[in-house]
């Protein structure tokens, strides 16, 4: 966005606030408390990437637990206006979207499901005011690697989210978590930023079933031709952007120790992820490998059934990441039962998933050498059956971090722990 355009939106948004300002001093409370659920960036554009698999996931199983206890109610803002309502059905609109303000009360808690980032501190005001008339704010957090290692991220996004975490210091009632790991980051960020009455911290769990997350479809030529050429050309499948904490860098340079020491036994290795930032190189080299389309497979347009195609068809699923939130793809393997090799981080280990071989060294002939281990054990089978969490599971849990499961008061409680 430009200076003349982000000067158009700052005066928007002024604007915005000056037509309702009596909103921030009005609850807008109904009969029964509400769960407001924050779906700012994915109404706007879906990336189809594991942060848009969760929201749609938890979104789909939050929309049917309305009852006589709660509502809930699907809110998002754009550079221009703060907080309205969405329709219900808005991953699948066909019309213009309303510009009904939210009002908040007493009972009503607003849900950051959406990695909102770039919008959020912009209407501190609004949340502030939803808090002053006795509504609870709740944010969940993927993680907070832009504040810990912010040379993997661009300045503008580093600049995002560090207003945001300064929102989440002053005005969260409550972080929601998606790992042990992320909280005690979070705990430890809070502690270094000075946070004395610091929001409580709660726990939303992982599921690993895409067909439970409203999962887009359709797939190219192309893609159903690699899908088709899998059972007589084996292949490791690595998921997610092209970025630097991905380590891509590091799985290119093992694979080409492979197909140059090894190139009958070898597998293909097939990577699905949108291009990232700060990786230009690394792209370039992918698009230009000299095994690009034919032993290298980079797709950055796949729906979440092909990729599903592609857990189900592949040997084995291999994750360099240096660091996650949590490592989605680890549990969605583990669901279609695929072997994974996973550079042996805390976070990963926190999954507790039996289909998972570790690596700790990065040299393309040790890192080769573990690839042929995944390659084997892929080979010999499907990996054992794992107990899971459904999403449905997940989202209970949830509800009961958050406080809207059903009380006999009705009332809405919440039942999280204060950061220490």
């Amino acid at each position: 966005m430009n200076w003349l355009a982000r000067r158009a939106a700052a005066s928007a948004r002024h604007a915005w606030f000056w037509r309702h300002r009596n909103l921030l001093q009005n609850a807008g409370h109904g009969e029964r408390p509400r769960l407001l659920v924050d779906v700012s960036a994915i109404i706007q554009h879906d990336a189809q990437t594991g942060i848009q698999r969760v929201v749609r996931a938890v979104w789909s199983e939050l929309s049917r637990r309305a009852d006589g206890f709660f509502d809930v109610a699907p809110v998002y803002a754009t550079q221009a206006h703060g907080y309205c309502y969405a329709p219900p059905d808005f991953l699948e609109r066909s019309r213009s979207l309303s510009r009904e303000p939210v009002g908040a009360g007493p009972g009503d808690v607003f849900l950051g499901l959406d990695l909102s980032a770039h919008l959020l501190p912009k209407y501190q005001r609004q949340l502030r005011g939803w808090r002053r008339n006795g509504a609870t704010v709740s944010l969940v957090v993927y993680d907070v690697l832009p504040l810990v290692r912010p040379e993997w991220f661009s300045r503008q996004s580093v600049g995002h989210f560090r207003k945001w975490f300064e929102m989440l210091r002053v005005e969260a009632d409550q972080a929601i978590c998606i790992s042990e790991q992320v909280a005690r980051e979070l705990c430890e960020e809070l502690a270094i930023a000075g946070a004395i009455d610091r929001p409580s911290i709660g726990r939303l769990h992982m599921g690993g079933d895409i067909s439970a997350s409203l999962p887009s479809h359709g797939m190219s030529d192309a893609t159903r031709q690699l899908l088709q050429g899998l059972p007589f050309r084996p292949a490791i499948l690595m998921v997610g952007t092209i970025e630097p904490r991905k380590g891509y860098d590091i799985a290119l340079g093992a694979f080409e120790h492979l197909w140059k020491t090894r190139p009958k036994d070898a597998p293909d290795l097939i990577i699905v992820g949108k291009p990232g930032w700060k990786t230009e190189r690394l792209q370039d080299r992918l698009r230009t490998h000299p095994q690009h389309g034919r032993r290298l497979h980079w797709l950055d347009r796949v729906s979440d059934e092909a990729l599903c195609g592609f857990y189900e068809g592949c040997r084995g699923v291999f994750m360099t990441s240096r660091a996650e939130g949590f490592g989605l793809p680890l549990i969605e393997a583990a669901a279609h039962r695929r072997y994974i090799l996973a550079r042996d981080l805390a976070v990963f280990r926190e999954q507790r998933l039996p289909n998972v071989l570790y690596f700790d060294d990065d040299r393309p002939t040790a890192l080769g050498e573990r690839l042929m281990d995944l390659l084997n054990a892929g080979q010999r089978g499907p990996a054992p059956a794992t107990d899971l969490p459904s999403w449905t599971d997940c989202v209970d849990r949830l509800l009961i971090e958050i406080g809207t499961h059903q009380r006999k008061d009705h009332r809405m409680e919440p039942s999280l722990r204060k950061a220490s």
